[in-house]
């Protein structure tokens, strides 16, 4: 036994409180904060280091790191910069450790204007945080555990608010179809989400034959690059799907299951919020998410007659995060970014013309991300035995196209790990950063827990 401890090597681990943190870009936040609060959130982990034997260690080193990778396409130079660089140090001055496992507990302060998580054409925006022990003598190299990925999404609203409502509307004057309202109404303008599309005209002074309206969604990519230069390639247009809401109700979101009140005949059970299911959503019985059934227009979509006036609501679904990225918010640091403009395409035909004439209206909108939904945040329901497989690899993270069981299999397995691990030999603070101060820190620079004077060791333990 004690042969085998000389040549077994040190090990380090690194584990996480959460690996998704959302951030509150400035210009959305209120002038005025409660002096126990900070607009920038906090993570929290441990690092375990085991010793087969007694160790003389020198120093303990944690990174939170962004890496971001852009290039403007065809033609453009590619690059890759830090976002984001932060450590925490303890100099234990070849202190002689004993054998076990011995947890270093840490946090790190997430700047608000910290660039969020991207996957696209033009590159990738990824944090993740790593552990490094060195040990005296030069028979005992360092070990560094494997990087732990961190996914910052950036909302729009306060913290712990959901997406608002989105109702917009346009009005237009054109001189063949008059006066023109257009309207966008959603729940929650989301990646993935619905929209109601709304077109009003209160009648062309001439007949007028509408042969088709669609609606798109634009997306403008912004590469930025650390020497100034700055590329816009060219945008996309993506068509907003129309879907049936006659023959069945289309579901909120594609991502998780929202109650509609449908549950239960059309009439709710209860007024509070259904408790996320533990199974896959497709089995289960409370509202799980449906595929959206294609509807299609009739063409034409009507012949009008001078002055007649005319209506027009459909149902629409905004593409998946695999086309349509979240808008970048102003005040992030992001080197990649994303706007977008929601518009309507009127294509029309006057009465004894041979062409037809598009009439285009537009105005720039904010797409949220779609893990900004409650029901996503939700936990799921505690089941007899932890997954020990993970379906999806964890830099799919967007919950446009994860199901339930998905979730519940890539996080357990973390859970599952965490409650495996032995009780460690001793606890010690590794540090809290204070690089970036926010509301939330003394003027010491320690951090302070909501209605608790600081953090105690007994109490980051059982965080």
């Amino acid at each position: 036994m004690v042969l085998g401890s000389l040549f077994t090597q040190p090990s380090l681990s690194l584990t996480l409180s959460e690996d998704m943190v959302f951030v509150h870009p400035s210009q959305f936040e209120p002038d005025l904060l409660l002096p126990s609060t900070g607009r920038d959130p906090l993570i929290f982990g441990t690092a375990l280091l085991s010793l087969p034997s007694a160790k003389a260690v020198n120093k303990i080193r944690v990174v939170f790191e962004g890496l971001c990778d852009a290039s403007g396409g065809s033609g453009q130079p590619y690059e890759s910069s830090t976002t984001l660089h932060k450590e925490l140090e303890i100099d234990l001055k070849g202190e002689i450790i004993e054998a076990g496992d011995h947890a270093f507990n840490f946090s790190f302060i997430v700047p608000s204007n910290t660039a969020p998580y991207q996957r696209c054409n033009y590159g990738r925006t990824r944090h993740s945080v790593k552990a490094t022990a060195s040990f005296a003598g030069a028979f005992t190299p360092s070990v560094s555990s494997p990087p732990i990925a961190v996914y910052v999404v950036a909302s729009p609203q306060a913290a712990g608010e959901v997406p608002l409502p989105a109702d917009i509307s346009i009005q237009h004057f054109s001189e063949d179809l008059g006066p023109v309202g257009i309207g966008f109404a959603s729940p929650h303008l989301t990646v993935a989400s619905l929209v109601n599309v709304r077109v009003t005209m209160l009648g062309a002074p001439s007949p007028v034959q509408i042969l088709s309206i669609d609606s798109f969604v634009t997306q403008q990519y912004e590469i930025q690059y650390t020497n100034g230069k700055v590329h816009h390639p060219k945008a996309k247009r993506y068509i907003l799907r129309k879907i049936s809401s006659t023959d069945s109700t289309p579901s909120p979101s594609l991502c998780v299951p929202i109650c509609t009140g449908s549950c239960n005949g059309g009439q709710p059970t209860s007024q509070e919020l259904p408790l996320a299911p533990a199974s896959s959503p497709s089995s289960t019985d409370c509202c799980p998410p449906r595929p959206d059934l294609p509807s299609c227009d009739s063409n034409p979509l009507a012949a009008l007659d001078a002055e007649q006036g005319f209506h027009y609501s459909r149902t629409m679904r905004v593409p998946t995060d695999d086309h349509v990225r979240p808008t970048t918010l102003e005040g992030t640091k992001a080197r990649i970014r994303v706007s977008h403009k929601l518009s309507v395409e009127v294509r029309y035909r006057l009465a004894g013309a041979e062409q037809d004439k598009i009439l285009f209206i537009g105005k720039d909108m904010v797409i949220g991300s779609c893990c900004a939904l409650a029901d996503s945040l939700l936990l799921p329901s505690y089941s007899a035995c932890a997954p020990k497989t993970i379906q999806r690899p964890l830099h799919m993270r967007c919950y446009c196209s994860t199901s339930l069981k998905e979730m519940v299999d890539r996080d357990g397995l973390a859970l599952q790990r965490a409650g495996e691990i032995q009780e460690p030999n001793s606890f010690r603070l590794l540090g809290a950063d204070a690089g970036s101060k926010s509301p939330g820190f003394t003027d010491t620079g320690t951090p302070t827990l909501r209605g608790s004077p600081r953090y105690e060791m007994e109490e980051l333990e059982e965080y």
